[in-house]
């Protein structure tokens, strides 16, 4: 969409300001908001979702949900898997993730 902003939460202390970026974002003129989450913080982008749809602003509406997943990449393992290269050679760790669009509602 061409007014959208992204809010990426990366650990649960976001959540307030990630609700507060949304609140400064809708009212300063933005018809949508995209709020990203991956992992543990799905929970926390799900919550911050519904907490400005129905309590912070009656006119705003889930547009869109999307889920998915990507590989998982772990700087501290990456010196186990090259010293043991027999162990897990063919397991590929996958994190979740989700984004929610939220969007105001139209006046028809």
């Amino acid at each position: 969409m061409v007014n959208e902003t992204t809010i990426i939460i990366r650990n649960r202390h976001d959540k307030d300001k990630s609700i507060k970026d949304a609140i400064f974002a809708f009212s300063g003129g933005r018809k949508s908001l995209l709020i990203k989450g991956e992992g543990e913080e799905i929970s926390t982008a799900v919550e911050v979702a519904e907490i400005l749809k129905s309590r912070m602003y009656p006119r705003i509406e889930i547009a869109n949900v999307s889920l998915g997943s990507r590989p998982f990449f772990d700087n501290r393992q990456r010196d186990y898997y090259k010293k043991n290269t027999k162990v897990n050679k063919k397991k590929t760790d996958i994190i979740s993730n989700i984004q929610i669009t939220l969007q105001t509602k139209s006046n028809t």
